[in-house]
């Protein structure tokens, strides 16, 4: 066989691949890139981003410690705390969906990265075509591609927004970390602080049995009335009343550490039945490093606010996208290959087809529809502004309530610290002149009562200030960092 056909052929069909080539390439030199959305900022007064409002003088103005601020449970001193941080960090339900969902966004960005470049496709076919008098076959080989360039700023205007999207769920990853930290230390300070005031009834109730017994002896030989032995009784049972409630919250702040612990609650539980007793974490050493900076920090550091931001510029994108779709558009498209009759008609010279083709897209007149879906974008990009603006003033105000609470629980557990120390003076009192005879019962169970009711308040409030203190970081955007986005890659 002459391979001059076959060669001429070839260098046809490369001849017209380059053609449709260089036409692709001339088109991509003039694609859009992707836009620059407007900066985004809240449209508040300066006196809302300012000052805060109320300070007690016992936090810094200065910004946190940006480091200490993401890990804020390390300054509790708890190394259960810190392990169960980690276990949630590790296995947590919702940060699991959270980084899927980081990666479903930065999939979609590669997505319509990937629409300015040409579609490049292969192709091979045989059509048998037959008649009452004769039959033939069509063979075919050949490349195709096919191109759309962003002639109207579509394409860089959809990109925009996709990266916004990942931006956002790039900054909701980072939310559910903080509320996830921030639940988790909230459920761990409620648990070791229900164990307290467990452990204050329990030896409460031994006191007062002590004091039921005592009154029963004294009764049997005279020196007490049965109306002492039944008020003996009275307070005793109340108290033990209180167990099961208190075994029951117990019990029920175990359960939500185990969910976000990622763990069901017999394996939690399992794991951490030997770490009952082990006290409220103290928030005295955190409290000395705590600082809050000025509320326009939040801005930087809380990421729902960078997510609702984000929200913003992406729904600007999509404005941007349908206004552009109604300016003109262009699509190029092309082929190379060999057709022949025959396999072997494949390298004839005449077998080398080549086609090209461009067209272009232009809507002059669809009833205003265009028009109404810009102004729906319009309202959508509205309400994504308000609603940017209410979460910093929904920030804003999480601090201002998590200062006042801290410093209210501080003060009443100055008070209430003095009012113990009374309580069980005046109780060991009270016993003293009973064992003397210069009381009566009454006086001495009321004096085991309010003991008692004053030592479960001041453990109450102590808990308290632990839990505002956390409030307070989490309102700060604690437990997260930018170093934190690795884990949407686990």
């Amino acid at each position: 066989m002459d391979p001059r056909p076959a060669n001429r052929s070839l260098h046809l069909a490369r001849r017209a691949g380059a053609q449709v080539a260089l036409t692709l390439a001339l088109a991509l030199a003039g694609c859009a890139s992707t836009l620059s959305p407007p900066a985004v900022s809240p449209a508040l007064g300066e006196q809302a981003l300012a000052g805060w409002a109320r300070n007690d003088n016992t936090t810094s103005p200065s910004a946190p410690d940006e480091t200490a601020l993401a890990q804020w449970w390390q300054q509790f001193g708890d190394t259960g705390l810190d392990r169960l941080m980690q276990q949630a960090l590790a296995n947590n339900r919702d940060l699991k969906a959270a980084q899927a969902n980081l990666r479903q966004a930065q999939a979609a960005r590669a997505v319509s990265e990937a629409g300015f470049s040409p579609t490049v496709g292969t192709s091979a076919s045989v059509n048998r075509n037959a008649t009452r008098s004769s039959a033939s076959n069509t063979y075919q080989l050949g490349f195709s591609a096919s191109w759309e360039p962003d002639l109207n700023g579509t394409q860089a205007a959809g990109l925009t927004a996709a990266t916004a999207d990942q931006q956002a769920a790039q900054a909701d990853l980072a939310t559910t970390r903080m509320t996830i930290t921030a639940e988790l230390g909230l459920a761990y300070v409620q648990w070791r602080g229900a164990q307290a005031r467990e452990q204050i009834t329990r030896e409460s109730l031994a006191s007062l049995e002590q004091t039921l017994q005592l009154a029963q002896w004294k009764a049997q030989v005279g020196l007490a009335s049965s109306l002492d032995v039944e008020q003996s009784r009275l307070t005793t049972e109340q108290t033990r009343a209180n167990l099961p409630s208190l075994a029951t919250e117990v019990a029920q702040y175990e359960h939500q550490i185990a969910l976000l612990t990622g763990q069901s609650p017999a394996e939690w539980r399992q794991a951490w039945q030997s770490q009952a007793g082990a006290g409220v974490p103290q928030a005295t050493a955190a409290l000395q490093r705590l600082a809050v900076g000025l509320p326009a920090d939040l801005l930087r550091r809380r990421p729902d606010l960078q997510s609702a931001e984000a929200n913003v510029r992406a729904t600007w994108a999509r404005k941007e996208q349908t206004r552009r779709a109604g300016f003109p558009g262009l699509s190029l498209a092309g082929s190379v290959g060999l057709q022949a009759l025959t396999i072997s008609g494949l390298s004839a010279a005449t077998a080398g087809v080549a086609t090209l083709a461009a067209a272009v897209d232009w809507t002059l007149f669809d009833a205003g529809a265009r028009q109404a879906q810009v102004d729906q974008q319009d309202a959508l990009l509205a309400i994504s502004h308000a609603s940017y603006e209410g979460a910093v003033l929904s920030a804003v105000k999480d601090v201002e309530d998590g200062l006042v609470a801290l410093h209210g629980s501080r003060e009443r557990a100055g008070s209430l610290g003095r009012a113990a120390d009374a309580a069980e003076a005046a109780l060991q009192g009270t016993r003293a002149r009973h064992q003397a005879g210069l009381t009566d019962f009454a006086t001495l169970l009321e004096a085991q009562r309010d003991e008692l009711n004053t030592r479960l308040s001041l453990q109450t409030t102590q808990t308290d200030v632990s839990l505002n203190l956390i409030r307070v970081f989490k309102a700060l955007g604690g437990g997260w960092n930018a170093n934190d986005m690795h884990l949407a890659s686990n």
